[in-house]
């Protein structure tokens, strides 16, 4: 059954509906450098999922379809029939599921730092400490029930940001949000990414969709990006360069400009 999630408002109240969907496992707060930027002229409504930030926490497992229900719900909520849906990581990942399930509802697409799949092993080439795989993700779960959230806060620093980026407030910032997440959460979200894979269904999404990538991601890197765009048919790829994976906040001038860019053309 769908969850009445926690959200929040900002920017333009009459203009063309945006809704920004954070990475796992960080909450609403993430978005926080793109509201100026695209709040003159949007909506932006940003929810925290399912067992994060101010949102209902109930027990394991979560699945996609089950975070693309809350937000269908929602948007029910809110009246708003379509949207322009913008997601980075897990919140990319939910947004495909989303479009599939409910193309109706969907203005356009923006998938940022993102994958059509995890896998179940480090794909071949990749580092087994930063590459998004079910392996590597079980043992943070066993941690952060065991340890709390704080290990879970050092090793998303080190995944999600360069080193020079690491120590700045913008990046300690996203380090509280993620402090503040749950155990049971985080395996929530870890169990429903490890059965994610729209690899094969890309073709059916026909919404104009922007994919970008971050240059240095690790976690998801360009090449996920690639598959994504080959496979969606209306699909434009930009890649931010001296960014890991969270470049909405390491680089947010050039991720809002291509954000602004592809909703200004899409939205109408």
């Amino acid at each position: 059954m769908p969850l009445d999630l926690f959200y929040r408002e900002d920017g333009n109240p009459d203009g063309p509906p945006v809704l920004l969907v954070h990475a796992f496992p960080t909450s609403h707060g993430l978005w926080e450098h793109q509201i100026a930027a695209l709040g003159q002229k949007y909506r932006l409504i940003r929810p925290d999922l399912r067992g994060f930030g101010q949102s209902p926490v109930p027990e394991p497992p979560y699945t996609m379809e089950g975070f693309a229900d809350d937000l269908r719900h929602l948007l029910d909520r809110l009246q708003i029939e379509r949207v322009n849906y913008v997601g980075i990581s897990m919140g990319g990942m939910i947004g495909q599921v989303f479009t599939l399930a409910y193309p109706e509802r969907v203005q356009s697409l923006a998938l940022c730092m993102t994958t059509s799949e995890v896998p179940e092993d480090t794909p071949p080439g990749d580092d087994p400490a930063y590459a998004i795989c079910a392996r590597l993700f079980r043992p943070a779960v066993e941690r952060a029930e065991t340890e709390g959230m704080e290990p879970i806060v050092a090793m998303c620093l080190d995944r999600w940001f360069t080193p020079g980026f690491q120590a700045s407030a913008a990046a300690q910032r996203v380090g509280e949000i993620v402090r503040n997440n749950t155990p049971k959460g985080y395996r929530g979200g870890v169990e429903a990414m490890a059965k994610f894979n729209t690899t094969g269904r890309l073709g059916e999404i026909a919404v104009p969709t922007l994919v970008m990538p971050g240059a240095q991601d690790q976690g998801t890197p360009v090449r996920c990006s690639d598959v994504i765009a080959a496979g969606i048919p209306d699909s434009q790829l930009v890649v931010i360069d001296n960014a890991r994976h969270i470049a909405i906040v390491e680089q947010p001038e050039a991720c809002n400009r291509h954000l602004l860019d592809h909703l200004n053309r899409n939205s109408a």
